[in-house]
């Protein structure tokens, strides 16, 4: 049974990037994998100040133990500036060697139709950094794939 983690990176309230993560996760759930779902908005996370992993907060020690035991890490990546989120960066900043050679796919979430390839700049970082491998295609929503907070396309 593939043991997959997905992050969920956005930090707002009611966020389209966690709507289709956590429908992302169900799925995989539902088809027998073994799935842990994590929010950053529930995380205790410090900034990264290039301290040893073992002194910053448990809830960081324990995300970095889920990632590194699992096989496959998908990130669901809210657009912003054209890139990740400064949560996401600083994130990956201090529990990117959890991801060394472990294949990464990306969920993408912006606001309008023209940000789908947002999701390449993180890719190159961590197969330049971790050697990771891109899981392709990468899965795009934008607002216009929600309605009163419920993802509606079923193509996603």
């Amino acid at each position: 049974m593939k043991k997959i983690t997905v992050i969920q990176s956005s930090l707002r309230k009611d966020s389209h990037t966690a709507v289709v993560t956590r429908a992302f996760a169900e799925k995989c759930d539902a088809l027998g994998m073994y799935v842990h779902y994590i929010d950053l908005k529930d995380v205790k996370m410090d900034l990264c100040d290039a301290r040893p992993l073992e002194q910053y907060s448990e809830d960081i020690q324990r995300v970095y133990e889920i990632m590194d035991c699992s096989e496959v890490i998908i990130f669901g990546m809210p657009v912003y500036q054209y890139t990740m989120s400064g949560v996401l960066k600083n994130f990956i900043d201090i529990c990117g060697k959890s991801l060394e050679g472990k294949p990464i796919g990306v969920i993408v979430n912006a606001g309008g139709p023209n940000c789908y390839m947002a999701s390449q700049g993180l890719f190159n970082a961590l197969q330049f950094e971790y050697s990771t491998t891109a899981i392709m295609p990468t899965p795009y929503s934008w607002s216009a794939d929600f309605k009163e907070g419920k993802l509606v396309n079923e193509k996603l």
